[in-house]
């Protein structure tokens, strides 16, 4: 072959070829947050696939849906799972509504999953799209008879009508109009987003150099091809992932965040293993219990944020004591010393657990000066006086024996008992909400039991 055909025939085989590799990894990556070792699939899980012809071709061999069953019982076969194919061509919103009973919830999921919106701005070009007012509070009413059976929701939008990267589809306009609906619906509700749009939308511009309408992830501009039932496949995979984590938050009652078994709705966050990723483990389940092994030195951190919660802790130090601390109202990552998250660090360091630590957030209580030192060193940055004494260091127990601590955490107020006994009352929190972190900070500390509850008032 001529050099210079061969080098045309790359510059064609290229993009094609790194297509379908980011394809594949996406596909690969979501489905194994699904089904690898910390799984967060129950057993006899439910998942419904609700839908239009997209989702009903996702049914076949090759689609969407089928992968994501098939990866279940591949990887899981132990869990039992059972998918439910509801996907009906041309089907819009409100024929959702009509058949919801009968084809979905008439199976008793535990896990329904949206996709719907192409059909209700592609037929409107013919007049008998649907509405926006409509679309909204369709979906809205699907999303609130769904929530009343305790099944989680994702709900996406609505993905491309046209593959032209460029804005010039006909209908991108409107699509995104809806998207957006779709995207406020989830807020609102408090359901899982799966963002297809930007994710089509970015796929697209890295691979159709060509601008053209149809052929990277769909056959017609709708419709998916091979490669867009395994990309969909991986997006969908990942949100209902993320879906099955989101413990429920009703009625205030207890639930556990940590389940005995491994780390699911947790994530590390060790500096150390960004450049020594095949490091040994900070945090480890080992009888039952959670351990942070103390170094390499970071954080485990809940994959959601609380807010207005009360937090049991049961804590003990396995051997020589040490330094920990539970860190509240924990956003940014980082944000001090290149190592502790935005947040207010609730002590556990050996006998002075209750102290307050202010990590690039503030807080105030009684008697400031005598409790934090001169004001002018006061501060929420490295070197500043960021630590608030508590207001007594004789409620730990022995080493050895397990302490509980109680963190209420209520708008801009946090205060903390330590085996019954008030050790801090701070106000003027400068953050009502975020996740919840557990230090490594050089010593061994065992966790048997971390309960969370909402609240509306503060405990006397």
């Amino acid at each position: 072959m001529p050099v210079r055909f061969f080098f045309l025939f790359l510059t064609c085989l290229i993009p094609a070829f790194f297509g379908a590799c980011s394809v594949a990894l996406a596909q690969a990556s979501g489905v194994d947050r699904l089904t690898g070792k910390q799984t967060p699939v129950s057993k006899g899980e439910v998942i419904a696939f609700f839908g239009d012809s997209i989702t009903q071709a996702g049914a076949k061999p090759g689609g969407y849906c089928r992968l994501i069953g098939e990866a279940i019982v591949q990887k899981r076969p132990e869990l039992g799972v059972e998918i439910v194919y509801a996907g009906i061509s041309g089907n819009k919103v409100p024929d959702l509504e009509k058949r919801l009973d009968r084809d979905v919830l008439s199976k008793s999921p535990t896990v329904v999953f949206i996709y719907i919106g192409i059909n209700d701005v592609w037929h409107s070009t013919r007049g008998k799209g649907t509405p926006k007012f409509q679309f909204e509070t369709g979906l809205r009413r699907l999303i609130r008879k769904i929530s009343d059976t305790n099944a989680k929701i994702v709900l996406c939008t609505p993905s491309v009508i046209g593959e032209k990267n460029d804005g010039t589809n006909p209908l991108d306009a409107m699509l995104e109009e809806y998207a957006q609906i779709s995207r406020k619906v989830a807020t609102d509700t408090d359901v899982t987003l799966c963002e297809l749009r930007e994710s089509f939308l970015d796929h697209l511009k890295d691979n159709n150099p060509e601008n053209k309408r149809s052929g990277i992830l769909t056959r017609d501009g709708v419709h998916l091809s091979i490669d867009g039932n395994r990309f969909v496949a991986g997006l969908a995979a990942e949100s209902i992932a993320e879906a099955m984590q989101q413990h429920d938050e009703d009625d205030g009652g207890e639930r556990s965040l940590f389940n005995g078994k491994d780390l699911t709705g947790w994530h590390v966050d060790v500096p150390h293993l960004d450049e020594h990723p095949d490091a040994k483990p900070t945090f480890i389940v080992r009888d039952g219990k959670l351990v942070s092994l103390g170094n390499p030195q970071g954080h485990l951190i809940t994959d959601r944020q609380y807010e207005n919660f009360r937090l049991e802790v049961e804590y003990r130090f396995a051997g020589k004591p040490g330094n920990c601390g539970v860190l509240v109202n924990a956003s940014d990552p980082r944000a001090l010393y290149k190592m502790f998250p935005k947040s207010i660090e609730v002590q556990m360091n050996h006998t002075h657990a209750g102290d307050f630590w202010c990590i690039v957030e503030d807080i105030k209580v009684p008697d400031m000066v005598k409790r934090r030192g001169a004001k002018e060193k006061w501060g929420i940055t490295e070197g500043k006086a960021r630590r608030i004494l508590n207001l007594t260091d004789g409620s730990e127990k022995p080493v050895g024996e397990w302490n509980q601590m109680v963190i209420e955490c209520l708008g801009d107020q946090v205060k903390v008992w330590v085996n019954g006994d008030l050790v801090n009352h701070g106000t003027e929190c400068t953050a009502s909400k975020g996740q919840i972190a557990l230090q490594a900070e050089g010593s061994e500390v065992e966790f048997r039991k971390l309960e969370l509850s909402t609240i509306d008032s503060l405990s006397e």
